[in-house]
């Protein structure tokens, strides 16, 4: 791995210029930073409605995508804010992801279950999937209840007031300060935070050839993911040569989810079996009406097993064509150079750019 490194000239003169040329930059940087998070808390607001009511199922994913996207840009911007209130924020809006993502992954099985119910023309192995939907239905309306108590506090404790008040702050002094739009010490930071994303999901790849390592190719979704969200923030400084780029990650991150989607399957059919087991041995004092589940169940099971084996198989197809195109090299090639054209054309020709290497690979 390679790090950023900026050289200074040797005179105190220049030293104080590159001093106070940074610390416009870092003044650049967090303007950029307010009116990321302005958009993300404006996309994140706009869908409270929506989930109250829980009549269109999108408004949950919308607004659990735009709780993710703020995340993000907190643990990028933090240096911008007071470590106190930064803190605040994330922990809010963490709360309203978890709460969000149990209802909007049980959302995602029910409509699977949904359409995989209609493909079965047996009523001997509709029991038991009619029965699995009957439990998510019901999962589903619990969650809701914790979805609304958790927006509840947070439209309460005042934390998105708070963020919508200092970052309109942050926006009105930089236009009175005439704070620059952009600068090196952007592109900089971008070159650094991509890069390090990209390096995170790449550590991942020895255990891509290994279908049994569930937790690490897991692991390796979250990190394209993180990947992404990084991406999609810097995207607007390279003028439209990012979008391929976000688009590649997006589909490794679909890919590696629909791999985790089926391995969740795997974990919880049996959890669910052994429940329901459970309540008919309560209930009928015997486990004996619970097998005519069975059938329904192994099929759903052996479907999501097939499904695995090949999304996997074009996980890895994939993959091998990303690194036959070097589409990570040209991720870094990218972002290392606009990083570098940023630096020429500033006044200061002390301020240089250069990779230095990690002790660690040498």
């Amino acid at each position: 791995m390679r790090h950023w490194k900026w050289e200074r000239a040797g005179s105190s003169p220049a030293r104080q210029a590159m001093a106070e040329r940074e610390r416009h930059c870092d003044e650049s940087f967090c303007l950029f930073g307010a009116q990321v998070l302005q958009k993300r808390l404006q996309a994140l607001t706009r869908e409270i409605a929506g989930v109250r009511e829980a009549k269109d199922l999108e408004y949950v994913h919308r607004m659990r995508v735009a709780s993710r996207r703020l995340r993000a840009a907190f643990a990028i911007f933090e240096p911008c804010f007071p470590a106190a209130q930064m803190g605040r924020w994330n922990r809010r809006i963490k709360r309203i992801t978890r709460a969000l993502g149990a209802a909007r992954d049980t959302d995602v099985q029910i409509a699977f279950v949904e359409e995989f119910l209609s493909r079965i023309e047996t009523q001997r192995e509709r029991r038991g999937v009619e029965r699995l939907l009957l439990r998510l239905r019901q999962r589903r309306q619990a969650f809701q209840a914790d979805v609304i108590k958790t927006l509840d506090r947070l439209e309460s404790s005042g934390v998105l007031r708070d963020m919508e008040e200092t970052l309109l702050q942050r926006l009105v002094e930089a236009r009175v300060n005439q704070t620059p739009e952009t600068s090196p010490w952007m592109y900089r930071r971008a070159c650094e935070m991509i890069t390090l994303r990209l390096e995170e999901m790449l550590a991942y790849e020895v255990y891509i050839h290994q279908p049994e390592h569930i937790t690490q190719l897991h692991s390796m979704r979250i990190a394209a993911k993180r990947l992404r969200y990084t991406m999609e923030i810097f995207e607007p400084l390279y003028n439209g040569e990012m979008k391929k780029h976000i688009q590649v990650v997006k589909t490794v991150q679909e890919m590696l989810g629909d791999i985790h989607d089926a391995d969740v399957w795997a974990e919880q059919l049996p959890v669910f079996i052994a429940e329901e087991r459970a309540r008919t041995r309560e209930y009928c004092g015997s486990e004996a009406p619970a097998r005519r589940l069975l059938p329904g169940l192994e099929a759903l099971r052996a479907d999501r097993q097939a499904f695995r084996q090949q999304r996997y198989k074009e996980f890895l197809s994939y993959w091998k064509d990303l690194g036959r195109d070097d589409v990570w090299g040209a991720l870094r090639t990218l972002v290392l150079e606009r990083a570098q054209e940023a630096v020429r054309q500033t006044s200061l020709p002390e301020a240089v750019l250069e990779l230095a290497p990690d002790p660690a690979s040498d």
